[in-house]
């Protein structure tokens, strides 16, 4: 993983890149509490459809989250070696979001996101795509977790509920 800075005037925002299949994505630094190599993820029968299982992270029971099949993106046999869960916070909730590599981190001036075009807002869903980003030629698409799972009921996502899907 690599830190780059750009200097500017303005306000600066630290992004954490990370790839889910061949596409590229980022979260505000600040929203990641933490980022773990993947080790065991225990699947839940008939958990709500991002969900892609629970893991164990220092005695806390945690949902993982699959973006990338939430996203529609061609699913993997396996979990790559430089996959990674992403530990986040969301209305309260530890949830971990797992992501096939964390690429880099990155700050960049605010000014230089720029909004996503309105054809790709999904009609009747709030607006997780913050902003588009061109970084080094590769477009990077910078999403808000907070309205992307809020969409998913996150009290579904909590360790009592996780554990009576059992």
């Amino acid at each position: 993983m690599t830190e780059q800075a750009i200097e500017t005037k303005g306000e600066i925002i630290q992004l954490i890149v990370f790839r889910l299949r061949d596409e590229e994505f980022a979260i505000e630094i600040c929203k990641a509490k933490e980022v773990i190599r993947v080790g065991e993820i225990v699947h839940i029968p008939d958990a709500p459809a991002p969900v892609y299982g629970m893991t164990n992270l220092r005695g806390q029971i945690i949902a993982v989250i699959d973006l990338a099949d939430q996203f529609g993106l061609s699913p993997q046999p396996d979990i790559p070696p430089s996959a990674r869960i992403v530990i986040t916070e969301v209305k309260g909730q530890t949830v971990g979001i797992l992501v096939d590599e964390v690429s880099e981190l990155f700050k960049i001036p605010a000014e230089n996101i720029k909004p996503a075009p309105d054809v790709v807002q999904t009609e009747g869903k709030e607006d997780y795509i913050k902003g588009v980003s061109n970084l080094d030629n590769r477009l990077i698409i910078l999403l808000d977790l907070e309205t992307l799972l809020a969409g998913h009921r996150i009290k579904e996502l909590s360790p009592t509920s996780v554990s009576s899907a059992k």
